[in-house]
């Protein structure tokens, strides 16, 4: 069977305003699903691509709405779905990616509020090792957990493990 030119449909596409949430599924015309993973402002966007797992970074992102270009747009007709001006493909192997690399090169920097100021998160990692003996793993976790709700391990400055600077508001 083979497609012939009059077997093809020319859509008609219109630009839809989209907020591009964290988590929200988008549909591409080329019948690829994938979820936003992280907004980096500007419309660039961390998608994971649904069927293979391999993560891209939609440059320019923009959705749109489509229908066929000599028919009107009806509930029955109307597609929504994205695309980008290019993608950089990472690879699905996520020990291999340098998430933060991403972030510098494909990030915006926020706006400043209405007062001219910056809103920067910091946040610390403290981390310690806790050893005990159990039956099992699950035995284990639940004696640590114990231990510290009941304040009997206190993470202090000597836990630090690390800090990060963010801008409140973008997802990491």
């Amino acid at each position: 069977m083979s497609v012939t030119v009059q077997d093809l449909v020319v859509y008609h596409y219109e630009r839809q305003p989209s907020a591009f949430k964290v988590g929200e599924l988008l549909h591409n015309f080329n019948g690829n699903d994938y979820r936003v993973m992280e907004n980096y402002g500007g419309n660039n966007l961390l998608l994971m691509q649904m069927n293979t797992g391999m993560f891209v970074v939609g440059k320019d992102v923009e959705a749109y709405k489509r229908y066929p270009k000599d028919e009107s747009p009806t509930a029955d007709n109307i597609q929504m779905g994205i695309e980008w001006e290019s993608g950089v493909y990472l690879g699905n192997d996520m020990s291999a990616i340098d998430f933060n690399k991403v972030r510098e090169e494909y990030g915006s920097p926020p706006e400043p509020n209405e007062r001219g100021e910056y809103e920067i998160e910091i946040n610390e990692t403290l981390s310690h090792t806790e050893t005990v003996k159990a039956d099992s793993y699950y035995e284990a976790l639940d004696e640590v957990r114990d231990r510290y709700d009941r304040s009997e391990i206190v993470l202090d400055a000597e836990s630090f493990a690390g800090v990060d600077f963010a801008p409140t508001g973008r997802s990491r």
